[in-house]
């Protein structure tokens, strides 16, 4: 799926990635690679954290992940409540 992305980056790494007029959060890294003659692929490395035990793991996704991963068409697993995904635009 094609979508317009507009990155702003300052000196020391501090920036802002938006998504077809979206704002994202929960960015933490992103590398963008363009072949002479291809279309550029822009990959993001989104904030996410493993907490887990011997017996099972638990993925905590962060708001602000949860609402640029919706942005960019994820749908929520369910039983995870829909106030726990937050507004990407908010």
């Amino acid at each position: 799926m094609m979508r317009n992305a507009h990155i702003e980056l300052g000196a020391i790494g501090c920036g802002s990635v938006t998504v077809d007029g979206v704002p994202l959060r929960g960015v933490r890294a992103l590398s963008l690679d363009a072949g002479v003659g291809e279309r550029p692929v822009l990959r993001l490395e989104l904030a996410v954290y493993d907490i887990s035990t011997v017996a099972a793991a638990l993925i905590h996704i962060p708001e602000d992940t949860a609402a640029t991963l919706v942005a960019l068409g994820w749908t929520p697993p369910p039983g995870q409540p829909v106030e726990e995904v937050p507004d990407a635009a908010a």
